[in-house]
């Protein structure tokens, strides 16, 4: 089995080598055995444990859950986009030689996922290349928005056109959605702003036609891409009734959304079983959000309530997963 939604956090951040007198650079706070605490703009966080950097406790973990691999990528929140450029730069390319550098000490268990300064969509197509040729990583996790800006939007086009052309994959997290007339704990906004977050990114891809202008891109979308399999049917029969509609998105939402892939990350076996509805099976990979709090834990039990066949199930467990990272 392939888990292709995990995140790391590094056991330590390096000191702020910037000038800028405000700055959102994190900060580790060493607590009880096992456990830290990530620090930005000196307020607490996350608490993480020690699977999000330690190797061998994470090879541990896996065996006992029958993961053969993971895909790593970057806490969301390390991702920077409000960064300075010369900083965003700096610590972009220490989480990815922490990524690199847990590949390479178990690269039969692991595959990377990088990260890259958006805030200049040119410099991060650069820095694209940089992520294959230098760090031997597959492909770049991005916010599902940068300061508020949807991922889909042109202006990213020379970062896609980078990814497509080095033939790396790109895996949508939801990051920074809109917290108005949210209500209860900090952990709301993981459990019910992320998936509406999700909803409105898939959107923009679709509407702003992406796929239109690089057709190899491979794209995923977290959490099973959040809301959008319930507003896909609604698109999708607007799309059909209005003329404006198929003018300003020329090709059918639900072709569009069946070309992306999606974590079967939903927690039920009828939601996953919907997924494999509107989406498709082949277009379906596991997904946990291992290590975090909200993880789920055991994902390939998950299949064993859904009447799949062999080569359904294998796919799901390992091959999808590899065509996405194009190995």
């Amino acid at each position: 089995m392939i888990d292709m939604h995990t995140h790391v956090v590094p056991a330590d951040f390096p000191a702020y080598p910037g000038r800028e007198k405000t700055h959102g650079w994190p900060c580790m706070h060493c607590g009880e055995s096992h456990h830290r605490t990530v620090m930005i703009g000196g307020k607490p966080f996350r608490q993480v444990t020690d699977n999000a950097w330690d190797v061998n406790r994470r090879l541990d973990e896996m065996a006992a859950e029958g993961v053969e691999r993971q895909v790593l990528s970057p806490m969301p929140e390390l991702l920077s986009y409000w960064f300075d450029l010369d900083d965003a730069l700096a610590f972009g390319r220490y989480i990815n030689g922490c990524i690199a550098e847990m590949v390479a000490r178990a690269p039969q268990h692991f595959h990377g996922l990088g990260m890259v300064p958006l805030q200049d969509p040119e410099r991060a197509a650069r820095e694209v290349r940089s992520l294959k040729h230098d760090y031997g990583l597959l492909g770049v996790e991005v916010g599902s928005n940068v300061n508020g800006i949807a991922m889909g939007d042109r202006r990213f086009d020379p970062f896609f056109a980078a990814l497509q052309e080095e033939d790396m994959c790109l895996f949508v997290h939801a990051l920074h959605p809109t917290r108005e007339r949210l209500y209860g704990p900090p952990l709301m906004e993981a459990l019910v702003a992320f998936p509406n977050e999700n909803g409105l990114g898939i959107a923009a891809f679709i509407a702003n036609g992406v796929l239109d202008r690089f057709p190899r891109l491979r794209i995923a979308f977290s959490h099973g891409g959040g809301s959008f399999p319930m507003i896909l049917p609604r698109l999708q029969h607007g799309w059909e009734i209005s003329q404006p509609l198929r003018e300003a998105i020329p090709r059918s939402p639900q072709d569009v959304a069946r070309r992306f892939w999606y974590d079967t990350l939903v927690y039920s076996e009828p939601a996953l079983a919907y997924l494999m509805q509107v989406y498709g099976s082949s277009q379906l990979m596991i997904g946990t959000d291992y290590p975090f709090v909200i993880r789920e834990s055991h994902p390939g039990r998950r299949l064993e309530g859904l009447a799949l066949g062999t080569a359904e199930r294998e796919a799901l467990l390992v091959g999808n997963c590899r065509r996405f990272l194009g190995l």
